[in-house]
């Protein structure tokens, strides 16, 4: 995070468009480290139950912020302060994030906290022989490769579930970066709205996610808890509810959107469309999330790694082609084309639900506790 920071201050001070590119590209890099461990992370020290809830506002803070990003990075753009004010408070956001992170996140990592304790015997005790199992095999190039480059390659390559779960967050990631092109030619262009105002209406989006988040977060307190105490044990499976019910939320909103969107339509209706989009992108990805960390378990940050990796890859394409699908299908057609594909895609969280645990039981990589 702190090389995150770093590179936010050659965006604010560029003089060519090289420039940000370049650091943009060297900043994110950066800043993905924090989306790789989480998942890992809330395994080491958090049960099913608080896990689910924790995953929940992780993964609403990771949506609301882009989703909140145009609204108030079109205000600050079109005011006095102009748009290089928008990689400074960037900074300065990080930058106290990271020192909070600094201050109040422990270690969790079991080799390290085992490496710390043998360390601290060696000391006490004096007995310098003890040293921990990390400790006797040190890192080193082949284990970088094996376990931190092959494995998520391996993972991504063998692991079905892991390859359906990436494929359809991917695709959820896409369209909600997609949006970021769709609202402004739909709110800007066609009905001619100011920038400002046509940054509005990711509000509803926002909502969306908020409600997802608060969704997520009661199941996992409520059915989840109660599935625990009725069966004893939970199973990967029990955490794709709210993934069925996003799967039929999100082309529904898509196609609420789309034929709303003709500018002779009151605004309104279009609008609040964005709280069935936000609602039903965030209810996949979350129930993704922790259905993949309960998956793979110790393995769940290579999961998570490449999964972050190619869903990024893939969003970060999405507004790429949108104009030119916007401009040449229109609004209605384009996001209709979209909610057609999600709902080519609603059966596979139904495919987990009913057959997981068999697709579970051929994987190498998968923890079978249930």
């Amino acid at each position: 995070m702190i090389i995150f920071c770093i590179f936010q201050i050659p965006v604010a001070v560029a003089q060519n468009l090289q420039t940000i590119f370049i650091c943009r590209f060297l900043g994110g890099v950066a800043g993905a480290a924090p989306l790789a461990i989480l998942g890992g992370m809330f395994v080491d020290f958090m049960e099913p139950i608080n896990r689910g809830v924790a995953t929940s506002v992780f993964a609403g803070a990771v949506f609301a912020g882009p989703v909140a990003g145009p609204v108030a990075g079109s205000f600050i753009t079109y005011s006095y302060l102009g748009w290089r004010w928008t990689a400074w408070i960037t900074l300065i956001m990080s930058a106290f994030f990271t020192i909070v992170a600094y201050l109040l996140t422990p270690e969790t990592y079991e080799p390290v906290l085992l490496a710390w304790k043998a360390e601290r015997l060696r000391h006490e005790t004096k007995d310098w022989a003890l040293h921990s199992k990390s400790e006797e095999d040190p890192l080193n190039y082949d284990t970088i490769v094996n376990k931190y480059l092959m494995k998520p390659l391996l993972m991504i390559v063998k692991e079905p579930i892991l390859i359906i779960l990436t494929i359809y967050m991917s695709l959820v990631y896409g369209i909600l970066y997609l949006t970021f092109e769709a609202y402004p030619i739909s709110f800007e262009l066609d009905r001619g709205w100011s920038p400002g105002l046509a940054s509005l209406p990711f509000i509803a989006i926002f909502i969306g996610v908020v409600l997802a988040c608060a969704t997520i977060g009661a199941f996992s307190k409520t059915w989840y808890a109660k599935r625990l105490i009725e069966s004893g044990k939970l199973n990967p499976e029990d955490r794709l509810p709210p993934m069925i019910a996003g799967s039929i939320i999100l082309p529904i909103g898509l196609f609420w959107f789309a034929w709303t969107s003709h500018p002779g339509t009151h605004w309104a209706p279009q609008v609040v469309s964005g709280i069935f989009i936000g609602l039903g992108i965030i209810l996949i990805f979350m129930s993704g999330v922790t259905y993949m960390v309960d998956v793979y378990l110790l393995n769940a940050n290579s999961a998570i790694a490449i999964n972050t990796f190619i869903r990024s890859a893939v969003a970060a394409g999405f507004p790429m082609f949108a104009t030119y699908m916007y401009e040449g299908l229109g609004v209605d057609w384009a996001t209709s084309l979209l909610a057609f594909v999600c709902i080519a895609l609603i059966p596979f969280p139904l495919i987990f639900w009913f057959y997981g645990k068999k697709i579970r039981s051929w994987s190498k990589f998968a923890f079978n506790l249930g």
